[in-house]
């Protein structure tokens, strides 16, 4: 199970660094530090902008009665 994530991850970055070396070819290094800005900005605004998860709040414990002897 390891060894298929990680050979994953590897296989997404080398994906990733031909994308962006291919995509430097193309549209100019200035403008794929525009888009790489863009994102990573984007990035961290939807990560501060993020609302945390409220826990569930705790429930009282359901007091059972006894069935027992009656007086």
């Amino acid at each position: 199970m390891k060894i298929n994530k990680t050979l994953g991850f590897s296989v997404a970055a080398l994906g990733f660094l031909a994308l962006g070396y291919f995509g430097v070819q193309q549209l100019g290094r200035n403008n794929m530090f525009t888009i790489a800005a863009v994102v990573g900005g984007a990035g961290a605004i939807s990560y501060v902008l993020q609302k945390p998860s409220q826990p569930e709040a705790p429930t009282a414990p359901i007091k059972t009665q006894r069935k027992g002897k009656k007086s």
